[in-house]
């Protein structure tokens, strides 16, 4: 992490602050610089582990889980600590979403959803024979659902908690209700399900039982279009974030779909993207991206009336 990161908000002054950009972290010695700084003065500099190639990202509990080649990187910043997990268990980790006690990780190479406690132990595997690439991954602990997108078989699938097919819906095709490759997933409080379809260039918005309500966006280069969208993410407020991989930034819409803000654009400094290819937001309104060809996570916050 950067220790002094620069002071950048959205939108500028003299408009009030909506976003504000935190910090970003490139590897393990970035969960916390002032202890890796006095154990190097102590015991020699440690290695370094840093992405290779992130792609999903997921937040509980002040502790960050991304999704890389054959593993998950477990950055816990409330704890400054650092570990891996899924080496040897996974083969191709995408999608990937956590609560306090369980980590749910898309694998495109067994083609199924496995769960891991916070100790990293694998507890359940499920969706074998039914998944083809779980691209993205929601949980919804109220209504006990997890909820995944599967960008292979232009569908979403419910499992219960326990791992047990409940419903799914969709196909492919270009009509509401449709996919052509989805991508991101998230739920809101109230259960919606917010799905990136991206090949279609808007995101869908169902009822917590896959009944279409809505949905926003469409192909093209003005505010509020999208040219390649990959991920989803909702704060408290109900805003909806949607990351896109061409434009190199997110744009944010409120709830009934209109356009508010966009934030980032093409490049490798702060607040830029090279290939963004996931997005959450935290219990507290922390919002998280995966910078994958710059290597990183970007940290934002959303500030609240």
């Amino acid at each position: 992490m950067v220790e002094k990161p620069p002071d950048m908000v959205w939108p500028l002054p003299p408009e009030k602050p909506r976003i504000r950009f935190v910090n970003i972290i490139l590897g393990s010695a970035d969960v916390n610089i002032k202890a890796n700084k006095l154990k190097s003065i102590l015991f020699g500099k440690e290695a370094d582990t840093r992405f290779v190639k992130p792609f999903g990202v997921a937040v509980s509990d002040q502790t960050v889980y991304v999704t890389d080649v054959g593993a998950v990187l477990v950055f816990d910043l409330k704890n400054a600590s650092f570990k891996i997990i899924g080496a040897g268990d996974l083969k191709m980790p995408i999608g990937i979403a956590a609560t306090r006690e369980r980590i749910y990780v898309g694998d495109a190479g067994r083609r199924t959803i496995s769960v891991f406690d916070r100790e990293g132990k694998r507890v359940l595997e499920f969706g074998r024979g039914e998944i083809g690439i779980p691209a993205g991954i929601a949980v919804d602990e109220q209504r006990k659902k997890v909820i995944v997108s599967d960008s292979k078989k232009n569908k979403v699938f419910i499992y219960g908690l326990d791992g047990r097919l409940l419903s799914q819906f969709g196909k492919r095709g270009v009509e509401p209700g449709e996919f052509n490759v989805p991508y991101g997933i998230a739920v809101d409080r109230q259960g919606r399900i917010y799905v990136v379809d991206s090949m279609n260039f808007r995101v869908e918005i169902f009822d917590e039982n896959g009944k279409f309500l809505k949905s926003l966006g469409k192909v093209g280069t003005s505010a509020g279009m999208f040219a390649r969208p990959k991920g989803v993410a909702v704060d408290s407020d109900g805003h909806i974030y949607v990351l896109d991989s061409a434009f190199g930034n997110f744009q944010i819409f409120d709830s009934e779909g209109g356009a508010l803000l966009a934030v980032g654009n093409t490049g490798a400094g702060p607040a830029e993207f090279v290939l963004p290819s996931s997005i959450c937001i935290d219990e507290n309104d922390g919002i998280y991206v995966v910078d994958q060809i710059n290597k990183r996570v970007q940290i934002f916050q959303y500030l609240k009336e």
